[in-house]
């Protein structure tokens, strides 16, 4: 009877003890989700700066010029932000202002249009995805 009692103490504690550690680890799970959106994000941003910088060879002033230096330096400190595992909403918008400043206002191929205008949604979707 006593091996019993032992046994069956033993079976609940252990049994406690699978139930609770998720209360004490549940961080290293969504540290790899948070990693994984983090590095989904980047990449996101790594290929709008790459599209706008194929996109420049049309500029004919420095205005245009200006708007994609604006939109390239935003996604860079956003990038930088999420680097160091912050997600800055506000630069993010920041910068998807100066890209629909870029598609609305900068002389463009019909392409290189198109695909910026892909960017421009994708990193919409990244914010409202967010939140």
């Amino acid at each position: 009877m006593n091996h019993f009692i032992r046994f069956a103490n033993t079976t609940v504690l252990a049994t406690g003890l699978l139930l609770a550690a998720p209360a004490f680890f549940p961080a290293s799970s969504s540290i790899s989700a948070q990693s994984s959106r983090y590095e989904e994000a980047r990449a996101v941003v790594d290929r709008t700066q790459t599209d706008l910088t194929r996109s420049v060879g049309l500029v004919h002033d420095g205005k245009e010029l200006e708007r994609y230096k604006n939109a390239q330096k935003k996604l860079s400190t956003f990038d930088r932000h999420l680097v160091k595992g912050k997600f800055d909403k506000g630069t993010l918008d920041s910068a998807i202002e100066d890209l629909q400043h870029v598609l609305d206002h900068n002389t463009l191929q019909g392409q290189d249009r198109d695909t910026l205008m892909d960017d421009i949604h994708r990193l919409r979707e990244l914010r409202e995805f967010r939140g």
